[in-house]
Formats: structure tokens, C-alpha cells, sequence
């Protein structure tokens, strides 16, 4: 014997409304979590220029930062110049560009040094900056 049920349908958008409720969450979740996360490290005053870089998303990073002796890091790892050295030959088969995040005061032999040694062993060097503010026209 078989039962026949003499309710009425029900909309099928009534199952699928928690589902999309439950992606928008996840969605949202995700997109503002990103932002919160906060980088330690040290902190790099780039030079302004209004020049656009292109093409070096996926660069290795070198941060030197300011003052005589201050320290330098390669992808997040601190290194002296030695260090720098043997990883820079080691990866030679991967991504051959650089990008230097140079603090404003950060000594012009150092940054000679860095950038004459990616350069010397086959990589391309750009120098990371801020975007220079231009003035805006009034009329």
C-alpha cells in the first residue's frame, strides 16, 4: 500500500537558501580574514618615484633597511652577505629577478653592494618605491 502525502510542495528554493547563506559566510569570512593578518618584520620607508613596475610579481625580495648596520633579509630570512651569496647561487634555476625594498636611509654602498651581486650572478634588479603624491589641478 503505498502512502500518498497531501501536503503541499515545497519550494525548492527553501534547501537551497542555506547553502548559499553558508558559501556567502565562507566568503566573507575568507576575504576580510586576509586583511587582518600583519606581517612582523621590520619596517621600510621606499623612496617615492612615479614610475610603474611591471612584470617582477613573483620576484625574489631583498629588504635592506636603514642605517650602517642594519639588517638585510632575502624572501623574510635574515642573512649577512655571505648568506645572500650562497642563496642567490643556489636558486639559480628558478625565478631570476629580484626586487629591492631599500629603506630611504639605508646606506648607498649596501644597496651598491646587494644590487652589484644579484646583478653579477645573472639576475634582474628593480629598486621597490612608494608612488610619488602628485599635486591635482584646481580649476
Amino acid at each position: 500500500m503505498k502512502l500518498v502525502s497531501h501536503l503541499p510542495k515545497q519550494s525548492p528554493w527553501l534547501y537551497i537558501t542555506p547553502l548559499l547563506n553558508a558559501i556567502l559566510l565562507l566568503l566573507v569570512y575568507f576575504l576580510f580574514s586576509s586583511g587582518f593578518v600583519v606581517q612582523s618584520g621590520i619596517t621600510v620607508e621606499k623612496p617615492r618615484s612615479s614610475s610603474r613596475l611591471t612584470g617582477f610579481d613573483r620576484a625574489h625580495i631583498i629588504t635592506i633597511a636603514g642605517g650602517q648596520d642594519a639588517p638585510m633579509y632575502f624572501d623574510g630570512q635574515r642573512m649577512t652577505m655571505e648568506e645572500l651569496r650562497a642563496s642567490l647561487e643556489e636558486r639559480r634555476d628558478g625565478e631570476r629577478r629580484i626586487l629591492l625594498h631599500a629603506d630611504r636611509y639605508a646606506t648607498t654602498g649596501r644597496f651598491t653592494e646587494v644590487s652589484s651581486l644579484a646583478m653579477g650572478l645573472g639576475y634582474e634588479v628593480a629598486l621597490s618605491t612608494n608612488p610619488s603624491q602628485q599635486p591635482t589641478a584646481t580649476k
